[in-house]
């Protein structure tokens, strides 16, 4: 037995948590050994960033936790582990005494119920399982409603480890996969989108240090959207490391993209930036891949074609998890591990949009857009990318305050879309104005006037409207965008 930590056992026995292991299980004897070594580790880290105080035992092919039940919802959450049990142990001398012990823990449970009898055990002993199985279940035929193998309202197990015994009766699943940091680092580019944050937590899932790259398109307001999506992530699924978010400035980038090449190759185009900017990071931080939430055929830039000829850009692999997976199944996740109220409030920015985008590029013509604008640009906004701790992440500011459902009277209505659009369609009584003049000029702005900033998505009329109200303005931003208000 190798033991992690030596709990002495009182005569009454005590509450513990059975850990049991995943596909570490099928692991050679040295790189089980490892893995488990990482899993205890993680499961450590866990509990104290919860605030629990804990004991563990390790056995081979079980871990002991000896820690609140409640404590079950962190582990759940610890990579490797796949099924948990809430259990009581005890120490017994023979058969009779289990049976005792067992008959003790378990009337309760049974009580006016249809049950079954299931045992295992380890060790050298003077009886088998079935001894266990078939005496305790007449022990407890007082107690309950009779037995039923196939479909009982209530499992008695008993789990007999040489001179301790454990009994139970729920078997609560977990997420499985492998021990955070058993498979290296990979780098996500990650938006704060529902793909992003579902692929990120499948990297973790199978075992990776997930390090993060934002390409800020915009600013503050979308950055901190941004942050609580992976506050989520790094609050409740990166147990075992302590992962890095790289900010990227975006915004020149976008806006010579927009200026200097064809409109139609924009998506592509930012996404070939995008992967460069990732690759740089992950060589920095010695990732080996780099992660996108990228579904084919969901948008322009994921056909395959596009898929292609932007993977061009770089050398390094690049994983996507949810290739084959359709929006239903990714935001199903997204609800599963937590990521899904706040990715909602994450809008794709409005200023990437482009009405025709080309969904057949050629990376011959790609690259000749590419040499108008140059890399020199994107090396210079890596200088200046900000490294926040994940783990550390700190929303004082809920940037959602800003958004409103309708627009009140007598409030200016500013719309940001390009010029374009605007001549279109757009709310009578509203004016335009770009969104770069919003940050250039805002003493234009009258103070005593309330304005609602008016965008595509939402994602650009937030910022302005966050970035006006730090400055003392009456700004908000209507919740979800032209396109909200004119399916009304």
């Amino acid at each position: 037995m190798d033991s992690v930590c030596y709990i002495k056992q009182d005569i009454m026995g005590r509450d513990v948590i059975i850990v049991r292991l995943g596909e570490i299980t099928v692991k050679g004897k040295s790189a089980r050994n490892k893995f488990e070594k990482i899993l205890i580790s993680n499961m450590k880290d866990a509990l104290k960033s919860e605030g629990y105080q804990f004991e563990i035992r390790r056995e081979w092919g079980r871990i002991y936790v000896y820690a609140p039940r409640d404590s079950i919802d962190v582990l759940k959450r610890v990579f490797g582990i796949k099924p948990l049990s809430p259990a009581h142990e005890v120490e017994f001398n023979g058969l009779e005494d289990l049976l005792k012990k067992a008959e003790e823990f378990f009337a309760d449970k049974i009580s006016k119920k249809v049950f079954a009898v299931e045992a295992r055990r380890s060790g050298v002993h003077e009886f088998t399982s079935i001894d266990v199985d078939k005496n305790l279940g007449e022990y407890l035929l007082k107690y309950g409603m009779g037995v039923d193998l196939e479909n009982p309202e209530v499992t008695a197990y008993v789990e007999v480890r040489e001179k301790r015994a454990y009994f139970f009766t729920d078997i609560i699943y977990a997420y499985g996969g492998l021990p955070i940091g058993s498979e290296g680092k990979v780098v996500s580019l990650f938006s704060g989108g529902f793909d992003s944050a579902v692929a990120s937590w499948y990297l973790l899932r199978r075992g990776a240090k997930v390090h993060y790259v934002f390409c800020n398109l915009g600013g503050e307001a979308y950055k901190r959207a941004v942050l609580a999506v992976l506050k989520v992530l790094g609050d409740k699924w990166s147990y075992g490391y302590n992962p890095k978010l790289y900010v990227i400035p975006f915004s020149q980038i976008l806006k010579k993209l927009r200026e200097k090449t064809k409109r139609s190759y924009l998506n592509v185009l930012l996404k070939r930036y995008m992967y460069r900017a990732g690759e740089i990071i992950a060589q920095k931080v010695g990732a080996e891949a780099i992660v996108t939430g990228e579904s084919l055929g969901q948008v322009s830039s994921q056909t395959l074609r596009n898929l292609y000829v932007s993977s061009l850009a770089i050398k390094m692999q690049i994983f996507r998890p949810l290739i084959g997976f359709d929006k239903d199944d990714i935001v199903k996740v997204a609800r599963e591990i937590g990521t899904y109220e706040y990715s909602s409030l994450v809008k794709e920015y409005c200023g990437a949009f482009t009405v025709r985008p080309a969904t057949h590029t050629n990376p011959k013509e790609i690259e000749e857009e590419e040499k108008k604008v140059g890399v020199d640009i994107l090396y210079e906004a890596i200088s200046n990318a900000e490294i926040i701790d994940v783990r550390k992440i700190s929303l004082d500011e809920d940037v959602s305050t800003v958004d409103i459902e309708t627009i009140p009277p007598g409030a200016l209505v500013v719309d940001l879309r390009p010029k374009e659009k605007y001549m279109k369609w757009h709310l009578e009584g509203s004016i335009h104005m770009d969104f770069d003049e919003v940050f250039e000029k805002p003493v234009r702005l009258d103070k005593n006037k309330t304005y609602v900033f008016l965008c595509d998505e939402g994602a650009l009329s937030r910022e302005a409207a966050f970035f006006l109200r730090r400055l003392g303005y009456k700004a908000y931003s209507l919740k979800g965008g032209i396109k909200k208000l004119r399916r009304k």
